[in-house]
């Protein structure tokens, strides 16, 4: 279980960690006074659990956690703050717990026991998330792409689930109504070629499936939880809470999709 904790008072920082070592002596616990750090070792490490303060001179804890949720989108926010005015804030980003100082080991407790999310295993191979905004993790690593687009265009093979289109059918989900002329041809070989070589610097090149003008995923090489979901397993079930690669506004027809079938489920 990675947890961090982050306050930018030491002294309320470590009662945080003290109680944390009793309550879970276990967990690798990681502590930062700067926000901005807080979210670098995100970047790198699958954050389960962050405790954060919510008054903080560098950055306020409630944009501090959908920085961390828009990273991972399954950590569990608990808030821990001298103020009860937060609370309906806290609700509206869906924060796991909110905790009044100073933290007691009752407090941990409580909220471990009643967590958002549940604590999936340590990542291993290639998983690609789809609730929340979309992210793609190798060992538990999130992949960087050099360009945005590239990593929408592979948003887009995962939302196709197996099933084959062509570079002009992606330029239309990408560019919107720009004419496929040349030029938009080559900026689309180009966005595809980076894709590919992302996914290859990490040793996942082998998710692609290219044949000529065709490309698609194969979804035997990785864990995803839209393909879970479709699958009917509980945990996929229980984590999606409405929000379906919010980041891409083409996402919202699978996203109608995933609702109707919960509510059937």
């Amino acid at each position: 279980m990675n947890i961090i904790a982050v306050d930018d008072e030491r002294r309320a920082l470590n009662r945080i960690v003290k109680v944390l070592a009793k309550s879970i002596p276990d967990a690798d616990v990681t502590v930062f006074m700067s926000a901005k750090e807080a979210i670098e070792h995100a970047k790198d490490n699958r954050i389960d659990i962050a405790f954060l303060d919510i008054e903080m001179g560098e950055m306020n804890g409630l944009v501090l956690a959908k920085k961390l949720k828009d990273i991972y989108g399954d950590t569990n926010i608990i808030f821990i703050t001298g103020h009860s005015q937060y609370g309906l804030d806290a609700f509206e980003i869906h924060a796991s717990g909110y905790v009044m100082k100073p933290i007691s080991e009752e407090d941990v407790a409580r909220e471990l026991e009643n967590l958002r999310n549940p604590i999936m295993p340590q990542d291993t191979g290639v998983r690609i998330q789809c609730f929340g905004n979309f992210e793609v993790f190798v060992d538990g690593i999130p992949v960087s792409f050099s360009r945005t687009k590239s990593k929408e265009a592979l948003a887009y093979l995962v939302d196709r689930n197996g099933a084959g289109t062509n570079k002009k059918e992606i330029a239309a989900i990408l560019l919107g109504n720009a004419p496929y002329t040349r030029s938009t041809q080559s900026y689309i070989h180009i966005i595809l070629s980076e894709m590919i070589r992302a996914l290859k610097e990490v040793g996942a090149a082998g998710i692609i499936i290219k044949k000529h003008n065709l490309y698609a995923v194969d979804t035997a090489k990785f864990n995803c939880d839209y393909y879970s979901y479709d699958k009917g397993d509980a945990s996929a079930v229980n984590r999606y809470h409405g929000e379906y690669m919010a980041n891409y506004d083409w996402a919202e027809f699978t996203a109608a999709h995933l609702s109707n079938q919960k509510t059937i489920k």
